[in-house]
């Protein structure tokens, strides 16, 4: 009997024909730091599966090894180099699914793979609760001037008056951009704060909002403009890039807090700095328009910004349950069962 998967609907060239009950090879594109992080010290087996390790991915023969072995299935990382097209197409033609134990892809996978019906997957939604959490200590940083402490601390030691004003996150309300995972486990965090939630995303149902404990607005413009804290959440698409212009930044409270976990390109940036410079509104970013964050971006010397750099992601002490939910896709993959984390033509066209 042959194993086989869903495949979305685009050109089906690449199709899964794993025998059942046949060996299979599994080849893991890690290093060792990755190895360690992801898995431990535990041997990765898998239904008897011949298992080949791939660490030395900075030598030509990485490429020999990875064409002389075949896998099936592939297991990335941060650290894996691009699989070019050609290479996929003629030197490793056997194949099938590419498992990313993190999240994006792009560095790792081309387009075409998914076009072929190569399957992907990555860490899915298994951070959200991860990124949620990190979403509302930007906000209570933000709330709490966490950025001039340092500033207050000092003009405290020399004399100065001290002019310093937080706030409380009890019985704000909160907006919150886009309703996927991340937003829905973050209106959760909220509940006990006694805040007012309300949210917004294009053509998501008012049942989902509903479900949430969200009150959905009809508009962007509803949502800024009655939003003492507007949390950025939503998934980076060609509709949603640049989503969230000057005009609707300038809709929000004076002396709002915006925080945005979601995608920088989905925000004026210059914009959002240009606010926060004149004390506007208080910022919070995870994630910004070019990225990695340099100590030179303007972003970094902004006063009331406070950047942290993209790792709203799973902390260090949850990486192995990243790596247990890798080895459990491939696990399903050849028990010939639904993937988690699928990574669609959609879910690779709004990623970074």
């Amino acid at each position: 009997m042959q194993a086989t998967h869903s495949i979305p609907d685009q050109k089906q060239e690449l199709l899964v024909s794993h025998q059942e009950g046949c060996q299979a090879v599994i080849g893991v594109s890690l290093d060792g730091w990755e190895r360690k992080t992801f898995f431990g010290e535990s041997s990765f087996e898998e239904g008897g599966h011949r298992v080949e390790w791939l660490t030395e991915m900075k030598s030509k023969s990485y490429w020999e090894r990875l064409a002389d072995l075949q896998p099936e299935v592939l297991i990335s990382g941060w650290h894996t180099p691009f699989l070019e097209s050609d290479f996929l197409r003629y030197e490793l033609p056997s194949l099938k699914y590419i498992c990313h134990v993190p999240g994006s892809v792009r560095h790792v996978v081309p387009r075409d793979f998914i076009e072929r019906g190569g399957l992907v997957t990555n860490w899915g939604g298994s951070i959200s609760q991860m990124v949620a959490e990190h979403a509302l200590l930007l906000v209570l940083a933000c709330l709490r001037n966490i950025s001039q402490w340092r500033q207050v601390i000092a003009q405290r030691e020399s004399g100065k008056e001290v002019v310093f004003f937080s706030k409380t996150l009890f019985e704000r309300r909160v907006g919150i951009h886009g309703m996927g995972a991340v937003a829905r486990h973050l209106a959760n965090l909220l509940r006990p704060f006694g805040c007012t939630l309300k949210g917004y995303s294009s053509g998501v149902p008012s049942r989902v909002f509903l479900s949430a404990g969200v009150q959905g607005v009809a508009s962007l413009e509803e949502l800024f403009s009655e939003s003492d804290i507007l949390v950025e959440c939503e998934a980076l698409t060609k509709e949603t890039s640049g989503a969230v212009t000057r005009a609707l930044l300038e809709l929000l409270p004076e002396d709002a807090v915006f925080v945005n976990v979601g995608r920088g390109a989905v925000v004026d940036e210059q914009a959002l700095l240009e606010m926060a410079a004149v004390g506007r509104v208080r910022v919070g970013l995870d994630v910004l328009q070019r990225e990695p964050v340099r100590i030179v971006d303007p972003a970094m010397s902004t006063q009331g910004v406070l950047v942290s750099p993209h790792i709203a992601g799973p902390t260090h002490d949850r990486l192995r349950s990243c790596g247990q939910f890798a080895i459990e896709n491939v696990r399903r993959y050849f028990a010939n069962e639904p993937l988690e984390g699928q990574v669609t033509l959609a879910v690779y066209d709004r990623s970074t």
